[in-house]
């Protein structure tokens, strides 16, 4: 039987290639994703997250998703990494991020991501990769 962990393993999988419908199979219907670190409201529902996720997936180049630290605690996953991407321009894009997986029926329910955005904003405009954040992301893949 999978565990809670198997199946964020699963979408990183998944999204390492840009396979939406690969993520969306370890998603309930009724997904909350907050992916935005609570900057914009959240993506409710399947199609909202596949359009959400498809938009992304044409802007991304190379993912290179890693998790540093993870703890599944009575179904729920607590997870720390770097969703470190390069564009279709080659410009990478590393962020730091930590997040809260919820289950139901085996399925992500509920995903909560707390991450600083503006490191994107930093990358897109040239500025590249403070050494602070170059420090944070030399850590062993788990």
């Amino acid at each position: 039987m999978a565990t809670a962990t198997d199946t964020l393993r699963a979408v990183i999988a998944a999204w390492r290639k840009q396979d939406v419908e690969g993520v969306l199979r370890q998603v309930h219907e009724n997904i909350t994703w907050n992916n935005s670190g609570g900057l914009r409201p959240p993506i409710q529902g399947k199609a909202e997250m596949r359009a959400a996720l498809q938009r992304m997936a044409g802007e991304i180049g190379e993912c290179r998703w890693r998790l540093f630290d993870v703890a599944e605690v009575n179904g729920r996953v607590w997870m720390e990494g770097v969703d470190e991407f390069f564009n279709k321009a080659g410009v990478r894009i590393p962020v730091p991020y930590a997040g809260v997986l919820e289950f139901q029926d085996g399925l992500i329910v509920k995903w909560r991501e707390y991450f600083e955005g503006r490191l994107i904003d930093r990358a897109l405009a040239g500025k590249g990769v403070s050494p602070q954040v170059e420090a944070m992301l030399d850590r062993p893949e788990v």
